[in-house]
């Protein structure tokens, strides 16, 4: 089962990143479909959160399985076509990032994760990573050695 590469990043240097660059031009694509769905509605209310996942299922890919326990969680993504060295993984305290040709996936997490101990794995056309919850305070900095 070969391993996959992860880069890891502190919370105070998170912004400096091209990948956070592309995400955030994408989110604000999410935000438009989601207003255009609303919209498509008549604007009616009570299915804000519908819009807004439809959204960013149309915008990001592929669909993303997150499986949560007491210690860690679980995030599979299919990737066939893809060698282990088409991709990349960032880990960010409250997120994560997996970038290929062809995808770009940002997941994020509503605890902050040990991204020191984040590991992923690509086994037969699927990407798994395992993020360990911190036992640290939310966005209390992270110092990682290089």
């Amino acid at each position: 089962m070969p391993s996959i590469k992860i880069d890891t990043v502190p919370v105070d240097e998170r912004r400096t990143l091209p990948v956070i660059a592309e995400v955030e031009r994408m989110m604000e694509q999410v935000r438009t479909k989601a207003y255009e769905l609303f919209a498509e509605r008549g604007f009616a209310e009570g299915r804000d959160l519908d819009d807004w996942l439809a959204a960013e299922r149309l915008i990001f890919s592929p669909d993303t399985e997150i499986v949560e326990t007491d210690a860690d969680y679980e995030i599979r993504l299919p990737l066939k076509g893809f060698e282990p060295s088409d991709l990349s993984v960032t880990a960010i305290p409250g997120e994560l990032i997996v970038k290929a040709a062809t995808v770009l996936r940002r997941v994020q997490l509503p605890v902050d994760v040990a991204i020191e101990r984040t590991s992923a794995t690509f086994t037969r056309g699927w990407l798994t990573i395992v993020a360990p919850k911190s036992s640290r305070a939310p966005g209390t900095e992270v110092l990682v050695a290089a």
